[in-house]
């Protein structure tokens, strides 16, 4: 008894502290809402420097394969998973590593185009894949699972090898999961287009069952892309003299797949859930808490 009821205490004591941590980062959220909402978008050709907002689609010459689908994009993003089981059999996943990497793209409209650094952004982008390896499913029932997006609505695809070569095996995604947890920054890009060359260690940190969800900035697709902009140090021609980035002074930076109109509401939605969601947990968590104790 004695036992549950401490449990219980630190449940509540947890909670408390989430809803505290979710009321803060809903301001800061609210805060990246305000930004966004000033700053109106403006065609390509008409950027300056400090921060800027534009709608494009995006092109470049170079690409690199995606490390869960092999999809040519131009940047990917991994979050990878572990699967934590409880003491009463249970579980739920716990965020492991997220690698993020990729090469320079432009931003093209009607007007111009602007090249694009993306490195340190922050995404809402279509999600391109997800994997599952370990635990209670056996390598033959395994599946690459996803869905794709584009403006007009959300269409799944089952992905496959054609086109896009293949996937990567379970091994090799344990190695890739090792591999960026090990560096907990960015993975080189020629790695992990071939990260089945790797051959590195699968003990340690990367056993057990992980999930791997992989979303990319793709050619052809349109973004909203609100950041920085600067001097490119790499020009590659006439024109090409700007570089959206994530600034110094200014910590905005957002790559959406979302039109201007569905990111300023997503943003509001996300703003006031934490806000308000994390002051009630916080409310109710303390109120059982004192009640509990016979402080109230």
């Amino acid at each position: 008894m004695v036992h549950s009821s401490r449990e219980l205490d630190l449940c509540l004591l947890a909670g408390c502290g989430f809803g505290l941590f979710g009321f803060f980062r809903g301001f800061r959220i609210y805060r990246e809402y305000r930004v966004l909402e000033d700053t109106p978008e403006v065609p390509i050709r008409s950027v300056a420097m400090g921060l800027v907002r534009v709608h494009g689609k995006a092109l470049g010459e170079q690409q690199i394969l995606s490390p869960i689908t092999r999809t040519p994009s131009f940047f990917y993003q991994v979050v990878v998973e572990k699967w934590e089981t409880n003491s009463k059999g249970g579980g739920s996943w716990r965020h492991y590593v997220t690698d993020a990497d990729g090469v320079n793209f432009y931003l093209e409209d009607a007007n111009g185009r602007v090249a694009v650094d993306a490195h340190c952004a922050e995404y809402d982008l279509v999600r391109t894949g997800r994997r599952e390896i370990g635990g209670l499913f056996p390598s033959g029932l395994q599946r690459l699972l996803g869905s794709r997006d584009d403006e007009e609505g959300r269409l799944a695809a089952a992905f496959g090898t054609s086109g896009q070569g293949v996937p990567p095996t379970d091994d090799e995604l344990r190695a890739y999961a090792a591999h960026a947890r090990e560096h907990r920054t960015v993975v080189g890009v020629a790695s992990v287009a071939s990260i089945g060359n790797w051959n590195l260690s699968l003990s340690g940190g990367a056993s057990g069952r992980f999930r791997f969800t992989e979303s990319c900035i793709q050619p052809g697709h349109w973004y909203d892309v609100t950041g920085t902009c600067g001097e490119n140090p790499s020009p590659k021609g006439e024109g090409d003299h700007n570089l959206i980035m994530k600034g110094e002074n200014e910590p905005t930076f957002l790559i959406s797949w979302r039109n201007p109109k569905a990111v300023d509401n997503r943003m509001r939605r996300k703003a006031a859930l934490y806000i308000f969601g994390g002051a009630a947990l916080t409310v109710a968590c303390a109120g059982i808490l004192l009640v509990k104790e016979g402080w109230l």
